[in-house]
This record gives C-alpha cells, sequence and structure tokens, in this order.
C-alpha cells in the first residue's frame, strides 16, 4: 500500500538543504490573476513581456509543432487569447523552471530540457487519446517529472555518473541508485519543488512516485487515480521519445511497460496506433 508523503518541517529543512528555491514572483502573480474572476490580461501580458528572455522562449514554444497553430503567434496577448490562462501559465513554469536550474552544464541541459518539452508533447498527445484525461495536467507533469535532476546535478559533481549507473542498472530501481549513493533521489526532490511552486497534490504526488511502477498494480493505492495515470502515460510518452530519436534508451520501459499497458488497458498494439499519431510531434 502506498502511502502519501506530506510535507512537513522536516521534509522543508531537507529542502532549503538542497537549494530548493521558492516560487518565483512572476508564478506567483500568474496565479493571483488566474484565480480572479475577471483577470487583468494587461497586467498578465505586462509580467511575462517584463522579462525579454522569458518572453522571447514562450514565443518560440507557442509556435513550436505541438500546439498546432494555424498562424505563428507574435505576442503575449494573442498567445493568451489562444492557449488560454491555464495553459499559458503552464507552458510560462516550464520555461521559468528551465531559467531558474541554468547549470554549468549548458550543453547537456540544454538537451535535458529539449528532452523533457518532447516528453510533456508526447504525453498531451497520448492524453488526448485518452478519455478522461486531463491533458493540460498530464502536459505539466511529464515536463516537470525530473525536474530534481537539476537540483541533484547542481549539488553533487559526480550525479551525471549516476544517472549513468541508474540507467543500466536492470534488477534495481533508478531511485534506490540515487539513494545508495546520495542520500536522496529525483523524484523527491522534484516533489519537494512543485509543492513548493504550488502545483497540484496530483502532478506532485505522480512525479513522487513515477518510478514506483507497482502503485499502478496496487488495488488499493492511496495514491489518486489522475497521478496513477499520469505515471502511466508518462512512461509511454518517455519512451515514445527514446524510439523516435533512436538514441539514450533506459531500462525503464522494461521495468514498468507491463503496468502501465495495463493500467491504461492499451495493447502493444494499440500502443503502436497512438505512436504512429504522436511521431509528428517529437521532430
Amino acid at each position: 500500500m502506498v502511502e502519501i508523503e506530506l510535507l512537513d518541517k522536516e521534509i522543508e529543512r531537507v529542502a532549503l538543504n538542497f537549494g530548493i528555491p521558492p516560487c518565483p514572483a512572476i508564478l506567483m502573480e500568474l496565479a493571483n490573476e488566474a484565480k480572479k474572476d475577471n483577470p487583468n490580461f494587461t497586467h498578465i501580458e505586462q509580467l511575462v513581456s517584463r522579462d525579454v528572455g522569458l518572453c522571447a522562449l514562450l514565443l518560440k514554444t507557442i509556435n513550436s509543432p505541438f500546439y498546432g497553430l494555424s498562424s505563428k503567434v507574435n505576442t503575449v496577448r494573442q498567445a493568451i487569447a489562444l492557449l488560454g490562462l491555464t495553459m499559458l501559465s503552464r507552458t510560462v513554469m516550464g520555461l521559468v523552471m528551465r531559467k531558474t536550474f541554468a547549470h554549468k552544464d549548458a550543453v547537456s541541459m540544454e538537451r535535458f530540457w529539449d528532452s523533457s518539452a518532447k516528453t510533456a508533447s508526447a504525453a498531451a498527445a497520448i492524453a488526448r487519446a485518452l478519455p478522461g484525461t486531463n491533458r493540460d495536467e498530464t502536459y505539466t507533469f511529464a515536463l516537470l517529472s525530473n525536474c530534481g535532476i537539476p537540483v541533484l546535478m547542481q549539488r553533487f559533481p559526480d550525479y551525471k555518473e549516476t544517472l549513468g549507473i541508474a540507467n543500466n542498472s536492470p534488477d534495481r530501481k533508478f531511485t534506490d541508485v540515487e539513494e545508495e549513493r546520495h542520500g536522496t533521489d529525483h523524484a523527491t526532490m522534484g516533489y519537494l519543488l512543485t509543492k513548493s511552486w504550488h502545483l497540484s497534490e496530483d502532478i506532485s504526488h505522480a512525479i513522487r512516485f513515477h518510478h514506483e511502477y507497482t502503485v499502478l498494480q496496487e488495488r488499493d493505492s492511496k495514491l489518486a487515480h489522475a497521478s496513477q495515470r499520469m505515471i502511466a502515460i508518462g512512461l509511454l510518452a518517455d519512451h515514445m521519445v527514446q524510439m523516435q530519436s533512436g538514441m539514450n534508451f533506459s531500462l525503464e520501459w522494461d521495468k514498468g511497460r507491463a503496468a502501465a499497458l495495463g493500467y491504461l488497458g492499451l495493447s502493444d498494439g494499440e500502443f503502436n496506433e497512438i505512436f504512429d499519431e504522436v511521431k509528428p510531434l517529437l521532430v
């Protein structure tokens, strides 16, 4: 049975010790506007446009194949009109996190965030194909599911070596390798970060347990259905990105494939059909 961990003072102390930053002001302000009955879109536009680099990244992202827009978006106001405030806020959150965890190994981190973005696009496309799935939340989960990795990369000089060992350990859980070498793991760090940045419990719990594939098979699991669904879809999306790129294969698909497909009620053939639909988004 899964016991859901809640933040307490000890966990908050650990979060601070590992350098998890507080929620950036722009995200707090966007969240406050989104809660209003009549959001001030001029204020929202000013918030995003204030950071030239963020604004440029946002427009580049929105004009990517994932959004499938028929015409080019040139302003934040157009982005709000086309995406809606919720999706705009989630997209901005991903971009802010990318900037927050700029790392000295810029090339590796650029690949990391690009892979995260592709996985998020694939996850959202899979969610669209499966009735009863929240596409926006699934996208956000997949985008941020590995956000604990930059935290640990900044803290431990040998963390890249840990990733290599974990990715090539067929009989050990990924997070167990991290725990043994560093006393914590990226799923826990991602959970702490997304909780402190005020994401929904469904998303933060899914991030916390996204390497625990047994939660997809436990009939009495206390993990919310939405979180379980995100974990299953995230694994499918990650494997699709690896299949499309033809590189960086991990062993996670072997470990969780049966549980994920079984939870979603998909056969191998249906998985391949969805993959054919997702491929154009992964170019």
